[in-house]
């Protein structure tokens, strides 16, 4: 799989449409009109791609705030659980953090633990594309 399938794939997966259209697919373009180059403008166009993508995921982030919202709470009902249960119960089992350091580092391994299933149930299901002739 090559780095424009993979990018189109999750464009499928993760963009709109329009942004899909607007953002990322110039860049597409940009890197299959060079193919034919060498390695330095290969990897630059290479990095436009992908910062193509980044920038588009961004874009459709952050330009529905109640989505985002949606998002972030989803994200910290599981993660705000699970710290509590840590909180409560650690201190019982004779298991005590020696800093706070050490609560704050579970605490964020619990929220970043949070995102992937909010990712995988959450995010919208976007229509698939029609395949094109390359």
């Amino acid at each position: 799989m090559t780095l424009v399938d993979t990018i189109t794939a999750l464009s499928e997966r993760f963009l709109r449409e329009r942004t899909f259209e607007l953002v990322v697919a110039p860049a597409i373009a940009d890197m299959q009109f060079d193919e034919g180059a060498d390695g330095r403008r290969r990897a630059r166009n290479g990095a436009a791609v992908l910062s193509a993508f980044v920038w588009g995921v961004y874009e459709d982030v952050f330009s529905d705030p109640a989505g985002l919202l949606t998002f972030a709470g989803l994200a910290l009902m599981p993660a705000g659980y699970y710290t509590l249960l840590m909180m409560i119960c650690a201190p019982v089992m004779g298991y005590e953090l020696p800093m706070a350091g050490g609560q704050i580092a579970i605490g964020a391994a619990l929220l970043a633990l949070s995102l992937g299933p909010v990712l995988a149930c959450y995010w919208p299901d976007r229509p698939a594309r029609p395949a094109t002739d390359s």
